[in-house]
């Protein structure tokens, strides 16, 4: 697939971009500071950023999916509802259909299924942040674009674990105590999400193997 990868810089969006490429895809890295990718085989590096319409719409013609894996301060509290807006509607009129975006569990009602004291930080400390996040997301829900939504758990720099597991949120009860995964494992579930059409309209939980209860 020809897919656009919008925060290919970040911890996560890096990780995405390269395990992108080992699968065989076609990735453009939109970034705001190209000397930040390192050219290589697989990869076209266009310099932008989200909130520039003309120039992301350009950079997405051709493609087939977009993959949103930004985030803002947690102070800037409508950062991802700005950035949204205009990532959509670059997507519909390049005619990209399939966008999967980099959420954070916490954000809206996930927080309802983690534990009481990660449910307290983040309607609290961190509340601002994440009612950003849920906003944007909600915004993708109905823009009419087949996207996916995922939410990876507390993330971490190590190497990429097989102890990973990605289910869609319909079918999680609760996410126990503070389950940690490796930003690679991370980007290689959404790598697999990118080519699985059952995941299309649905939100995914990205967490450990243990990480989660299933509802009954």
């Amino acid at each position: 697939m020809k897919v656009v990868i919008i925060g290919a810089t970040g911890n996560v969006g890096s990780r995405t971009m390269n395990s992108a490429v080992r699968a065989g895809h076609e990735v453009t890295a939109y970034v705001r500071r190209p000397e930040a990718v390192a050219a290589s085989k697989g990869i076209r590096i266009v310099k932008g950023n989200a909130e520039d319409t003309v120039a992301l719409t350009e950079a997405a013609k051709g493609s087939d999916a977009i993959i949103v894996a930004i985030t803002g301060a947690i102070k800037d509290t409508s950062f991802m509802q700005r950035n949204i807006v205009s990532i959509v509607k670059a997507a519909k009129d390049a005619h990209v259909r399939r966008i999967i975006l980099v959420s954070a569990f916490g954000a809206g009602d996930t927080a309802d299924k983690a534990a009481w004291f990660m449910k307290l930080a983040y309607r609290t400390v961190l509340g601002k942040f994440f009612r950003d996040k849920a906003a944007a997301d909600a915004f993708l829900e109905q823009s009419g674009l087949d996207y996916t939504i995922v939410y990876p758990v507390n993330l971490k720099d190590a190497p990429a674990s097989f102890n990973v597991t990605a289910k869609p949120l319909a079918e999680v009860a609760k996410v126990p105590g503070m389950p940690t995964l490796p930003f690679a494992s991370v980007a290689q579930e959404i790598v697999a999400i990118l080519s699985d059409p059952h995941s299309i309209g649905q939100r995914m939980l990205i967490t450990t193997a243990r990480g989660w209860t299933p509802r009954q």
